[in-house]
């Protein structure tokens, strides 16, 4: 399923699957007993949301006739994306890793602060990046002055710079503690 929502584009099918619930429960305002299959994903652009589908039986009207309808019991699937914060993210993550621990390495490649210090951090991904010009020119004279490579430059990079984020209060999450002693 895909959706625009402000601008931004949620889509079951280009986005990660971080962990999912199912359901089925009494929903008094339907009137009926609800399956339901509750997705959290996470976008190429690191925004999450749930992907809701609700199955339950319902009349309908069969024949679209105003005045003398004819009305069914049949069983209806209504389909929803909702966007939701990091934080709620977590949260769902963490309930469904307390009900279903098989689920706990697949939800800590997503939310890694979740699994505390199970996971070191030190594991190495394949990241492609794109640079300009200049910045790679920059980076090739650094890195003669230097026994870095790419990689480790980069990281070191980008470790520093999230430390003084974390310092100035932008950013809140430190997945792996390591700066809760600075």
């Amino acid at each position: 399923m895909k959706k625009v929502i402000d601008g931004a584009v949620y889509n079951t099918e280009t986005a990660k699957k971080v962990c999912e619930q199912r359901i089925e429960e009494a929903d008094h305002a339907r009137g009926a007993y609800v399956k339901q299959l509750k997705q959290l994903y996470k976008t190429k652009s690191a925004k999450y949301f749930f992907y809701i589908n609700n199955e339950f039986p319902a009349y309908v009207d069969m024949n679209d006739d105003d005045l003398n309808p004819n009305f069914e019991l049949t069983e209806v699937t209504e389909e929803k994306i909702i966007p939701i914060s990091y934080e709620l993210a977590a949260q769902f993550a963490n309930e469904t890793i307390t009900s279903y621990p098989e689920s706990k390495k697949q939800i800590g490649k997503f939310l890694p602060e979740l699994i505390q210090n199970e996971k070191s951090g030190d594991k190495k991904i394949q990241k492609k990046l794109y640079i300009s010009e200049k910045a790679n020119w920059y980076l090739g004279m650094m890195l003669t002055e230097s026994n870095d490579t790419n990689s480790s430059f980069i990281e070191k990079l980008i470790v520093e710079e999230y430390r003084k984020l974390y310092k100035k209060g932008i950013m809140q999450g430190d997945p792996y503690f390591e700066m809760e002693n600075d």
